[in-house]
């Protein structure tokens, strides 16, 4: 099976976004994910930091990471992400400083899932929650970021999330 043979890249990659959108990447992040990438931006770390701040910074930001600003549902997105990380075992140390639905830690859990071999919870999990809204979210930060780093990182997170949730769902 295809999807086993990739799942440590897999896993990387879910890790690295969550890094994306946790914290500003530092020097030789950046110059990781331009080489990598082969992105065209050429932002300063101050200018992507100024960004980042603009975007993502919790709580604050104009565009928070975080599932239920942007899922209009009966329940609430936040608790069913903790749902989740139960059902695999996981909780949430009370010192950690985001909620159970802010993206970086939906990342790691796709990651800790991928490496756990949980399929049935990743295929879920990609389903009720991940996709639900972060294609629409990638768009916005396409439409409202000031710099060209961060719209090439919500096109690469928008492209690896789709041809993710394609392979898995086969």
């Amino acid at each position: 099976m295809a999807l086993q043979d990739n799942n440590g890249e897999r896993a990387e990659a879910y890790r690295v976004l969550a890094d994306l959108y946790s914290k500003v990447p530092d020097d030789e992040v950046l110059e990781t994910m331009k080489e990598d990438f082969g992105m065209e931006s050429k932002e300063t770390t101050e200018e992507i930091s100024a960004d980042f701040n603009y975007l993502f910074e919790y709580p604050g930001g104009k565009l928070q990471p975080v599932e239920s600003f942007y899922i209009q549902t009966q329940g609430n997105p936040s608790t069913e992400a903790a749902e989740f990380y139960a059902a695999a075992g996981l909780t949430i140390d009370e010192e950690f400083h985001y909620i159970p639905d802010h993206l970086s830690l939906e990342f790691l859990f796709m990651s800790y899932l991928i490496n756990n071999k949980m399929l049935d919870l990743q295929k879920n999990f990609l389903e009720e929650h991940i996709m639900n809204w972060v294609p629409y979210y990638c768009e916005e930060i396409k439409k409202q970021a000031k710099t060209v780093f961060y719209r090439e990182i919500a096109e690469i997170t928008n492209d690896f999330l789709a041809a993710d949730y394609e392979e898995i769902i086969k």
